[in-house]
């Protein structure tokens, strides 16, 4: 009786709710934990992150039989209150848990589930709305995710998202052609690029035609009173293809979301105010390979300290600057520098038919992303154009060593550039996407002065000092006798792990090539030879670092430790400085002769150094997040890498024959932006897709064509144009298209 009286009344709250047109709430006399929701809270939640493994921010939901719903938020950005969730929920049965999924060696985001006793969809929509206020400045568009999720996260692109527009065509399309925008508030006034200019619009716009979205900022301002628009403009535009400015109004320009969202994330909200309140001019990522302590455990794994702009430590963009810079060395190595937590998706393909550092034969190979030809502009008479180089990667640049930043050739900077560019991937292409607006709001004086939660790991800088000094002091207090016995033990070692094999290869080659025979006294003979050759080169390094440190001043020798314990640190400003910078070579050239993985001779062992970073850095990270402060990889070698983003824009005189820059090489000039041709030593048997989609079998390249003059072809996807200057600009729907977008505004 008492359940029939409960569902009468019920339904008497429905009816009453429905006539005076009211929100209706469900009974809540519900206990959460008896309800389906929380019974698969824990399944759902694996399922997601098994799917969606590296950043991905969504609000998801699955609803149960029993009407209790589970709500995700994933990636929570640093400006949400978790207490904020509370006064949302007031009216409902609920309870909030907080999870943590790891990301890297120890980097983690922080999601909340939130178990919801009793709800109709009514009730969800309108809490989802709330939510992403509270989440992206704005409830535009809620987009909810169904869960169990039904999509995987897509890593490779199955359509095209390498563009490449000239200045020309944007100038062409946008001004003087007049392309017609129009705004979700007032769908019957179009609006031409010029009359955003000339009202100083602000907000975003689709284009009359479907194909662009533009999102027009106040310039010399800050954006704190536009937050609203920006979650509209990432959800709207999937990729990002230039600008166009005037003295007051920035206007970035998007291609009309073609691409799902599980292929292609919205930008997120706090990453992009994180770059508008950025003030300085360059920014940097990299893999601190060359730090003393860093470099090859006695396991035979490799450690290093990853390293990032004070700006960029545990957010969102950081992050994905170090798992881009991990794919950079690893896929140009043909897959050989395995990354022992990232773990990222393999492509189909590789850039070369080998690894590169073996292919080069190299000592020392350093791998770096950079925004040379990242983006061109053109100041106009009363406008200035901005386009994007590639929009599917950043340029590529290969040194052979950290000291020289000297390139090893265009030919391979080329073929890289061309091969990450044209594969399609998405995450390669979002750091295109934020770099470009670093660039944008630092020319255009965009700022942000609203709290961004920086936190910056204060005792990370020199956190090695310590193992630093030992290692010195060591060094410093070796006697005759050690050094003697430690040359002995390193040469047995090194002869034993790669000289033995190498002098066998080289004796069989002798035999075969010109007929000579070894007896085993001989080989022998030569073994012992190789040894003490060995043996003495090591000795006489030892000591000659030895002798180099006893000779130091106590603050000479603090200097150097701080030097080679965080190189960052130390500015060659004065002959003292550049001093400390060579004799920290020279202590650096010991480590590679001795072997960082014979560090235990001398009692050190590396990986105690990797756990005693690690462990002091466990407790900095931001509000939820923080990106890995190390990665280990396997089979590494002597590489480094990272990525340098500077605000400088290429500003060019002509929009017709401006030069593109890939890599660090000289360009060559173009009077459009024809794909690269590369050459390689044999065809290729196996080509990639147009579509930037991942083909062929491992190991396969790119198809290739020797060098000549032959005539382009004008294909939208490969952003080839032919003819004449008039022919050159190529139709704007030849490039996006002008199809029907399903979900396109409200």
């Amino acid at each position: 009786m008492l359940l029939l009286r409960t569902g009468v009344g019920e339904s008497v709250k429905r009816q009453s709710a429905r006539l005076f047109e009211y929100e209706y709430i469900p009974n809540q006399q519900v206990d959460i934990d008896r309800r389906e929701a929380a019974g698969m809270a824990d399944s759902i939640y694996k399922d997601f992150r098994k799917k969606y493994r590296f950043h991905y921010q969504t609000v998801g939901m699955a609803s149960f039989g029993d009407s209790s719903r589970l709500i995700l938020l994933s990636d929570i950005p640093p400006h949400f209150e978790t207490d904020s969730i509370a006064p949302i929920f007031a009216d409902f049965t609920h309870r909030v848990e907080l999870r943590k999924h790891p990301i890297g060696y120890d980097g983690y985001v922080t999601d909340v589930l939130i178990l919801l006793g009793n709800a109709t969809q009514e009730n969800c929509d309108r809490l989802v709305k709330r939510l992403d206020c509270e989440l992206f400045f704005s409830d535009y568009k809620p987009t909810v995710m169904k869960l169990p999720a039904e999509e995987k996260r897509c890593y490779f692109a199955k359509e095209n998202i390498d563009y490449q527009i000239t200045l020309e065509e944007f100038n062409t399309w946008f001004m003087e052609e007049g392309e017609g925008f129009i705004h979700l508030d007032d769908t019957g006034t179009v609006l031409t690029i010029s009359d955003i200019f000339a009202k100083k619009a602000r907000g975003v716009y689709f284009s009359q035609q479907p194909g662009f979205v533009a999102w027009a900022v106040a310039k010399n301002e800050d954006i704190a009173a536009q937050m609203g628009d920006i979650r509209q403009f990432t959800l709207d535009a999937d990729l990002i293809l230039g600008a166009l400015a005037d003295s007051s109004t920035l206007v970035v320009i998007g291609r009309e979301r073609q691409s799902p969202l599980h292929e292609l994330p919205p930008l997120q909200v706090e990453s992009i105010l994180l770059l508008a309140s950025t003030t300085e001019k360059e920014l940097s990522q990299s893999l601190d390979v060359n730090d003393l302590m860093a470099g090859k455990m006695v396991n035979g794994k490799d450690w290093c300290p990853t390293y990032l702009s004070r700006e960029l430590e545990n957010t969102e963009f950081g992050d994905l600057m170090t798992i881009t810079d991990v794919l950079l060395k690893d896929w140009s190595e043909h897959g050989t520098i395995q990354e022992g937590y990232y773990r990222y998706p393999e492509p189909g393909y590789y850039p070369f038919d080998k690894p590169l550092f073996k292919k080069l034969g190299l000592n020392e190979l350093v791998y770096n992303w950079n925004t040379a030809g990242a983006m061109y502009a053109i100041d106009r008479e009363g406008y200035t154009i901005y386009t994007l180089g590639r929009t599917g990667s950043l340029p590529v640049s290969y040194f052979n060593s950290q000291e020289r930043s000297q390139s090893i050739g265009y030919r391979y900077e080329s073929q890289a550039y061309h091969y990450f560019a044209t594969l399609g991937n998405t995450d390669l292409a979002r750091v295109v996407q934020y770099t470009a607006l670093y660039q944008l709001f630092i020319d255009n004086n965009i700022s942000y002065s609203g709290n961004t939660y920086p936190s910056f790991p204060k005792n990370k800088p020199f956190l090695l000092y310590k193992p630093t000094v030992e290692l010195l002091d060591t060094l410093r207090g070796l006697s005759g006798d050690k050094i003697a016995l430690l040359a002995d033990s390193l040469s047995q070692r090194s002869f034993r792990s790669y000289q033995k094999e190498h002098v066998d290869k080289q004796l069989r080659e002798n035999e075969q090539k010109h007929n000579m025979s070894y007896s085993q006294e001989n080989i022998d003979a030569i073994y012992r030879n190789v040894h003490s050759n060995t043996q003495a080169g090591i000795g006489r390094s030892l000591q000659e670092v030895k002798n180099m440190l006893c000779g130091l001043s106590q603050e000479q020798y603090k200097q150097l430790a701080r030097f080679l314990s965080y190189p960052r640190g130390v500015k060659i400003r004065d002959r003292e400085s550049y001093n400390t910078l060579l004799r920290g070579r020279r202590v650096n050239m010991l480590m590679r002769e001795v072997g960082k993985n014979n560090l235990d001779l001398m009692g050190m062992d590396l990986k105690e150094v990797k756990n005693f970073f690690a462990a002091n850095l466990k407790g900095n990270a931001g509000r939820y997040m923080k990106t890995s402060s190390l990665i280990i990889t396997y089979a590494d070698l002597l590489t480094t890498g990272g990525h340098n983003l500077s605000s400088r824009i290429n500003r060019v005189n002509s929009m017709t024959n401006y030069k593109r820059s890939r890599g660090n090489y000289t360009p060559t000039d173009y009077s459009s932006p024809t794909q690269p041709v590369v050459t390689e030593e044999k065809p290729a048997t196996t080509a990639p897709s147009t579509t930037g989609k991942p083909s062929g079998k491992l190991g396969s390249k790119p198809a290739v064509k020797k060098a000549t003059k032959s005539k382009p072809a004008n294909t939208p996807s490969s952003g080839k144009p032919a003819g004449n200057r008039t022919s050159n600009i190529r139709p704007r729907g030849a490039v996006i298209s002008s199809a029907h977008r399903r979900t396109r505004g409200l």
